[in-house]
């Protein structure tokens, strides 16, 4: 009832109807623990997109076991949904400083503080595909921003990633789109079934904690499942279900290679990589601003560096491309990154303000 009532009150404040009396009951509501998912500007938001359809209030237990996870992985005092893990809270100001130029430290500056202050509703709007009006969501390159959807599910979208989804959202499905990375924790609706929808894979969900690698740019795509169960489906080949259990990962190259034993050579199920002190296994640490690399090839580690340094990364010479490196990087600044690897391997490299030259 509280609930519905608080629906009512922010209508009448939007109409410009609302007594003295009654704004006052909905800042009451708006303190209570249940609606501490939404900000004000959130549900503002909503209610202007549908006013008969309240958004699912998650409860305060659910918002309790949040909060113990996000004391994992924010500083307690950060005043956005752009967070870092406590050891580099203390030089990330000059960590950045020495990574991009002016310009470029503004404009990111600038989308962290709209993503701070609007968090779920830095969107564009537009139509055309089965989802109806789809509204984006996007991190920027150099940061990670947090995202509470309609229903309480929350994700934290890694740099340069993008959602989408449309105004059908939870109606039947709860579906979104994605581009680049994204950690999901879903709230358990077996009525209304959470699907992502990449352009390698389908993931359907119940109620489950996951993370989705799927950059247009990388040369693979990757579903790790931390908790819980989920189904996949390849998007070339449609009638192969894949079930995926705690602590596996699937990749499926972003090219599609043309072959009779396509299910062998498309799909790799593997374990996540996690190590005995570590809270995360490796394939999430970007969650604890950890920037990590197993044995990968240096064309695909250049890559996240350039979305983690916000650059652009070139090479002089193909061959490096297929070099490959393990690490894990923190409050390194790029040089720093890049003088570890090659003291471990025979490159050079040139770094000029946004762009590196690997040669």
């Amino acid at each position: 009832m509280d609930q519905e009532t608080l629906w009512t009150l922010l209508g009448k404040k939007l109409n410009k109807e609302a007594t003295p009396e009654e704004l006052r009951q909905l800042d009451i509501l708006l303190a209570q623990p249940w609606a501490d998912a939404y900000t004000i500007q959130v549900l503002e938001a909503l209610w202007q997109q549908n006013p008969d359809q309240p958004p699912r209030f998650i409860s305060h237990k659910l918002q309790e076991k949040w909060d113990r996870l996000e004391n994992k992985l924010e500083t307690d005092n950060h005043p956005t949904d752009s967070f870092q893990s406590p050891e580099d809270k203390a030089d990330s100001s000059a960590q950045i400083r020495n990574i991009w130029s002016g310009s470029t430290r503004l404009s990111i500056a600038a989308a962290c503080l709209v993503f701070g202050l609007l968090s779920f509703f830095c969107w564009r709007s537009f139509t055309g595909d089965s989802m109806g009006k789809t509204y984006q969501i996007a991190a920027p390159l150099g940061g990670i921003s947090k995202i509470i959807l309609p229903d309480g599910s929350k994700v934290w979208l890694n740099a340069g990633s993008e959602i989408f989804y449309g105004t059908n959202y939870g109606n039947k499905y709860r579906e979104i789109r994605l581009t680049g990375e994204a950690f999901f924790d879903v709230v358990k609706d077996s009525e209304h079934p959470f699907i992502v929808n990449t352009t390698t894979m389908q993931i359907k969900v119940l109620g489950t904690a996951f993370n989705v690698r799927s950059y247009a740019n990388d040369n693979a795509s990757e579903t790790s499942l931390i908790r819980g169960r989920i189904e996949l489906t390849p998007v070339a080949n449609p009638d192969h279900k894949i079930i995926l259990k705690p602590s596996e990962k699937l990749t499926i190259p972003n090219k599609i290679v043309h072959s009779s034993n396509v299910n062998n050579t498309l799909i790799t199920l593997s374990s996540l990589h996690h190590e005995q002190n570590d809270s995360l296994p490796s394939e999430a640490q970007w969650l604890e601003n950890k920037l990590v690399f197993d044995d990968e090839y240096f064309d695909d580690v250049a890559k996240k560096m350039e979305r983690w340094y916000g650059v652009s990364i070139s090479f002089k010479n193909e061959e490096l491309k297929q070099k490959k490196f393990s690490g894990k990087f923190t409050k390194e600044s790029l040089a720093t990154a890049l003088d570890a690897l090659k003291a471990t391997s025979n490159f050079n490299f040139l770094i000029d303000n946004d762009k590196v030259v690997i040669y």
